[in-house]
């Protein structure tokens, strides 16, 4: 995603690449280098993957994950008006499910249902100290990855359940990527 003026974003890549989606006042949307840093980052484990967007905002990071192939995207956002506008102007496809809820909430309702994802991305607003929401890892698929977006003065969060393989900056943006601790204790993934 690149920012297109004060209040859109534009989807850089895949189906629905150079459509603009609105950002809501109150949010500080990722930049698109970040952005496009962070799916750089997952690569192929985007095409198929089960998406989750906590702290979704406008849904650019879940739609973009779309855009390149992935199977299917939760977007959650308690302030949810602009998220439903921005998924309504793309047709309300069905492979886009917005929870219009706060993430701890979003967490427990997907956990109770059973639902596991290949990639779950969080969000938080800055500035507030927000934790991932407890039980996160009950929500990591087999071979999953969690990753959670921080402004660089904060500290990389425990996650319990989950072990920190890897840590990339973007400006003022750090991602945080977890996964599920291995048997035998070994790292998950080689850090490159």
């Amino acid at each position: 995603m690149t920012s297109r003026g004060p209040g859109e974003v534009r989807i850089a890549a895949g189906r629905w690449k150079g459509r603009r989606l609105e950002v809501p006042e109150a949010a500080r949307p990722t930049s698109g280098r970040a952005r496009e840093s962070l799916f750089d980052l997952l690569g192929p484990r985007v095409e198929g993957a089960r998406f989750l967007d906590l702290h979704s905002g406008s849904g650019a990071v879940g739609i973009e994950a779309v855009s390149r192939g992935s199977e299917r995207a939760v977007l959650a956002e308690t302030e949810s008006t602009v998220l439903s506008r921005n998924v309504a102007r793309l047709g309300s496809p069905p492979e886009l499910s917005v929870l219009a809820c706060e993430a701890g909430e979003a967490v427990e309702r997907l956990s109770a249902a059973g639902e596991r994802f290949d990639v779950i991305f969080s969000d938080p607003p800055y500035g507030k100290g927000t934790p991932p929401p407890p039980g996160i890892e009950r929500l990591v698929a087999a071979g999953g990855l969690v990753v959670l977006q921080r402004d660089a003065d904060a500290p990389s969060p425990e996650v319990p359940g989950l072990v920190h393989f890897r840590e990339r900056a973007y400006g003022r943006n750090v991602f945080d990527f977890y996964t599920r601790a291995p048997a035998g204790g070994e790292p998950p993934f080689k850090t490159p």
